[in-house]
């Protein structure tokens, strides 16, 4: 606690040690039990918040280890790995920054490329600025998330905060020119009269203090200073490539249309899509440009337990924020959002230089027909392409096809590639498509463990992908673009065939739209804001998936329970097979609304009516009826797999523990005043003070209730278990 600190630190209590900074963190572990992994303090900077990035911060901090050359540090690669993936996401933070500085960098520009501003949707920002941030977001994604720092290296002392600004940092400079900066104000007894001005850091800010000169750096001064250190807007005028938007392209390069009629069904048939997916979700993000609104909750099995062949992206589970890492809202926080991408060939973070600047950018990384064209096409100087076919014959297996297929990106990588096609285009009668997301997880695994991951760029088309749960599994474990050309494929068919209204540019428009929106909404859930820290984030939970899979695909990620394995993705792969070959209709589908001899689902019309039946009537004999229903249908959740063993005999009646011995072991956990109301708090207290529990208030105190409780009245019990209950302070 604070007031012990002078007896474990007593050299701060001596006279003889003297500073200009203090920088300090105190925090309350809500939410966490106290390691001494996750310490503090750090050698330059101290945290509050949390990196909601840390995983893909950590990944790409891996692969840029060969890129992390210094003049100053001949023998850096001698340190590496330089961040700790075992401690904190402040820890983590904290090595970055000491790298950077170590490899000579200066405090101001560092602090920019880890926590830079929302600049990409600003519309009054500098132009000679703007250029400064894209110039170097090529080479360090943001470090994101609800974050306030300070930091010194020992001249300068710094404060900055996240793009949402989502923590708060007040300082206050008195006449005798000490300023204090905090997360609240009046951290020391100063009197009204000293105060000589007051003041906050706002979204995406720096505040630094130069203790050598006494300067005080405001925001606008340290963005002046850094946009004026090279020709960055002139460098990108002349190397960095924009692809051509949808309207300004010819008509002739606007359809892909090379598939329709049965070849247009075998592929339908072959990645699994089903008439209600067609009707009910792709054409209607063309024609909408959004994704259909649905009921919540999914009663159908999960994927390892359902009888159907089922798309290999169902295994994976997106993760959320939790507690005081708050999502984002994607509708009215969109400003500092982005999804602009880039294709290039990554240099050292520690110069600055003419030919760094060249890089394609584009605005999603679902790319349209017309974007994929036009990354086809680049100059093979710049941007060699080799493309890699997914499809393999049976006789090999799928897991000697992924081992293939990864040697083959490895020796792509190593010869000099940058864009690496991954490609399930030219689908045979006699092959099988190796799942898009296994490719990319195994060979994004090897290419940062080969150290090419920077040289080189995933590009995936696939058939596979036609939602945005699909696209995000892509972009998580390490694709820098995805081109899913069977959707537009498709929706080309359908307007020659006048199913669908309008111009192709506009379905298509629409469709990558509704791609991007969803892919908003699938950041925002964990509280990023671009999609450049989304890439290779692993925020997925696997489920129903052997460690034989997730060890070689998906490393980092451990499977919640295990189950299929290569042999049985190969059994589902082999069965769509004989299926798209076959003059058998498209699948009905049945995932998103009961159909009879479709997927099951746990609500179904039986269940429902016999549970309405038993309802009305009161009959015992109709309440088994949907017990036996319920109790004895397929096993569609984990809890279905358990069953209860019966013991030995009943408990006698006075052998079973008493309520008043039992409810003192119930407590309520710790939650911040983020998580839950002062009301909310004030609730579980008095069901905790009624049953003789134990609340736990948080970050706070017990009000002192007892010093008023005489003189409440007797009746009015709530206000006196409000009063007696924990509150945020």
């Amino acid at each position: 606690m604070p007031a012990d600190l002078k007896s474990f630190y007593p050299d701060l209590a001596d006279f003889r040690l003297q500073s200009s900074i203090v920088i300090f963190h105190q925090r309350f572990s809500t939410n966490t039990v106290p390691k001494w992994h996750l310490v503090q303090p750090f050698r330059y900077l101290a945290h509050n918040g949390e990196i909601n990035t840390i995983t893909s911060n950590r990944e790409w901090a891996r692969a840029r280890s060969c890129k992390f050359a210094s003049q100053l540090l001949p023998d850096m690669a001698d340190a590496a790995p330089y961040v700790n993936e075992s401690g904190s996401d402040s820890s983590s933070l904290d090595n970055m920054l000491e790298l950077l500085l170590a490899g000579g960098m200066d405090l101001f520009r560092a602090m920019r490329l880890l926590i830079p501003p929302a600049w990409q949707n600003h519309p009054l920002m500098d132009e000679d600025l703007r250029a400064f941030y894209d110039f170097n977001s090529m080479y360090m994604e943001p470090w994101d998330g609800p974050a306030g720092l300070v930091m010194s290296d020992g001249r300068f002392a710094a404060c900055g905060l996240d793009r949402n600004g989502l923590r708060p940092a007040r300082y206050v400079m008195t006449q005798d020119g000490l300023i204090t900066l905090g997360s609240e104000v009046g951290l020391w007894d100063y009197a009204p009269d000293e105060v000589l001005a007051k003041g906050r850091v706002g979204p995406g800010e720096l505040l630094v203090v130069d203790t050598y000169t006494g300067k005080l750096w405001r925001n606008f001064e340290i963005d002046d200073e850094l946009k004026i250190q090279h020709p960055y807007k002139e460098w990108l005028a002349q190397n960095c490539l924009n692809l051509q938007p949808l309207n300004s392209v010819r008509d002739e390069d606007v359809s892909p249309f090379n598939l329709n009629g049965e070849g247009l069904d075998a592929y339908l048939k072959l990645f699994g899509y089903s008439f209600e997916e067609i009707e009910q979700q792709l054409l209607v993000m063309g024609e909408g440009g959004q994704e259909p609104v649905m009921a919540m909750g999914d009663d159908t099995p999960l994927a390892v337990l359902s009888s159907k062949p089922r798309s290999f992206y169902d295994y994976f589970r997106q993760k959320f924020a939790q507690v005081t890492n708050p999502a984002i809202d994607p509708l009215r926080e969109r400003h500092v959002m982005s999804l602009i991408s880039r294709v290039g060939r990554e240099h050292s973070v520690f110069y600055e230089t003419y030919r760094q600047s060249h890089r394609v950018q584009f605005d999603s990384p679902a790319l349209l027909p017309s974007d994929f064209a036009q990354l086809m096409a680049l100059d093979e100087a710049y941007y060699r392409t080799q493309i890699i076919s997914l499809n393999y014959q049976p006789d090999e297996g799928l897991q000697a096809a992924l081992e293939r297929v990864c040697h083959q990106a490895i020796e792509a990588a190593r010869d000099g590639v940058v864009q690496l096609v991954l490609s399930d285009r030219d689908i045979q009668k006699d092959c099988l498509p190796i799942p898009a997301a296994m490719a990319v997880g195994a060979i994004q695994r090897l290419l940062v463990a080969e150290q090419l991951r920077c040289d080189t760029n995933l590009l995936v088309e696939t058939a596979s992908v036609r939602n945005s749960h699909h696209l995000a599994v892509l972009l998580g474990f390490g694709a820098t673009a995805v081109y899913p050309y069977l959707a537009y494929e498709l929706l080309a068919e359908r307007l020659a065939q006048k199913q669908l209204s309008g111009s192709l540019r506009q379905l298509f428009s629409n469709y990558r739209e509704a791609l991007n929106k969803g892919l908003l909404k699938v950041m925002s859930k964990m509280g990023i804001s671009t999609v450049s820290s989304y890439r290779c984030s692993k925020l997925f939970d696997l489920v129903g998936v052997h460690t034989e899979i997730a060890d070689f695909c998906f490393q980092g990620v451990e499977p919640r329970i295990e189950g299929v394995g290569f042999a049985e993705v190969e059994a589902d792969l082999l069965r769509l097979s004989q299926q798209a070959w076959s003059p058998l209709p498209i699948s009905f589908g049945g995932l998103l609304k009961h159909q009879s001899q479709e997927e099951y689902h746990c609500f179904n019309p039986d269940v429902v009516l016999s549970l309405q039946k038993a309802v009305k009537s009161g009959e015992y004999t109709d309440y088994q009826h949907f017990s036996r229903l319920v109790s004895e249908r397929p096993a569609a959740q984990l809890r279905d797999l358990l069953q209860l063993t019966e013991g030995d005999g009943a408990i006698a009646l006075d052998a079973v523990e008493s309520e008043s011995s039992l409810y003192p072991r119930f407590d309520t956990a710790a939650m911040s005043i983020g998580a839950l109301s002062p009301e909310a708090h004030q609730t579980l207290a008095i069901a905790m003070n009624r049953l003789g529990g134990r609340s736990n208030s948080g970050e706070g105190a017990k009000m002192p209730g007892a010093l008023w409780m005489k003189e409440i009245p007797r009746s009015n019990r709530w206000l006196q278990d409000a009063l007696a209950s924990p509150l945020i302070i």
